[in-house]
């Protein structure tokens, strides 16, 4: 996941809730250029996940925050 730094500490676990209840767990591992406040951008396996994924709304919690 890429993520503004200020927000969200590298290295940080957590769950990424979509709208369909679908859960990904994700780490904090890189900061990316638009990425600004509160945004987060999903590193997909390929473009056509990344299509299919699209923009959406989503919820986060934090399960293990990097010091």
């Amino acid at each position: 996941m890429a993520v503004d730094p200020r927000e969200i500490a590298l290295g940080t676990v957590f769950t990424i809730r979509l709208a369909d209840g679908t859960e990904i767990d994700a780490i904090a591992l890189d900061v990316g250029g638009d990425i600004k406040g509160a945004r987060i951008d999903v590193l997909m396996a390929n473009l056509h996940d990344a299509k299919q994924f699209g923009r959406q709304a989503v919820s986060i919690k934090i399960e293990e925050e990097s010091k």
